[in-house]
């Protein structure tokens, strides 16, 4: 079994970035089913700040997007971490001030689809569109079928695409790099902050949460592309 965490916001709010306009692509979906049809962003991240702390080398929004500085983005290529992507991006502090050093951080390991050993299945297919909603975890020890990752650093796990799992040797190195914008919590029941839902998961499309090259590779197969 690997050792991993989840890498999720800070704790104080204050830190915590609004979204600005963004431009976006809609997905559509049979009239008849019922499903929103769902979305993903076409345009570049921008994000607003209701403080002036330059040294915040991540920054985290609302939703699930987060910049990261350039300078940790350089830190990254050194030690060699994989399985991540980046986009321009703006943040807007309160001053007004606009930076263009920070990028939007995309997580793009991959590793499949939760284990049939942790719970978690479809109950519920459209037969129509691509929406599916999945039961609740019952075994966490269980919850990765390592023979599906893909040995990124950064990875992602469905139905899950919320959760930004990092490998052990990230968290190691963001611990001790003062970086701070950040906490780690293990994927449980107790998760600080972001609870997993007892009523399972209605998690959308690949495509809402992966650039398109990887959604289809990852997610056609499996039906969520």
């Amino acid at each position: 079994m690997i050792t991993y965490f989840n890498l999720y916001r800070p704790e104080k709010e204050k830190l915590m970035a609004e979204d600005e306009y963004r431009k976006s692509e809609l997905f559509d979906s049979p009239v008849f089913c019922g499903h929103p049809g769902g979305s993903r962003p076409t345009g570049p991240l921008s994000l607003s700040l209701k403080h002036n702390h330059r040294d915040e080398m991540m920054i985290w929004s609302w939703g699930f997007s987060f910049v990261v500085h350039e300078g940790i983005l350089a830190e990254f290529a050194t030690q060699g971490f994989t399985g991540y992507r980046t986009k321009p991006a703006s943040v807007r502090f309160r001053d007004g001030s606009v930076s263009t050093k920070y990028h939007e951080f995309l997580v793009t390991g991959w590793a499949g689809m939760a284990s049939a050993e942790s719970g978690v299945r479809v109950v519920e297919s459209c037969p129509a569109c691509p929406r599916k909603h999945y039961s609740p975890i019952t075994n966490y020890e269980k919850l990765i079928d390592w023979s599906n990752w893909t040995g990124d650093d950064f990875f992602m796990l469905w139905p899950l695409p919320g959760f930004k799992l990092i490998t052990e040797r990230v968290a190691f190195w963001l611990l001790s790099s003062g970086v701070g914008s950040f906490r780690l919590a293990g994927l449980d029941e107790r998760l600080q902050g972001q609870r997993v839902p007892s009523s399972g998961f209605t998690p959308g499309r690949l495509l809402e949460v992966l650039p398109e090259d990887l959604a289809i590779k990852y997610g056609r197969p499996l039906g969520i592309d």
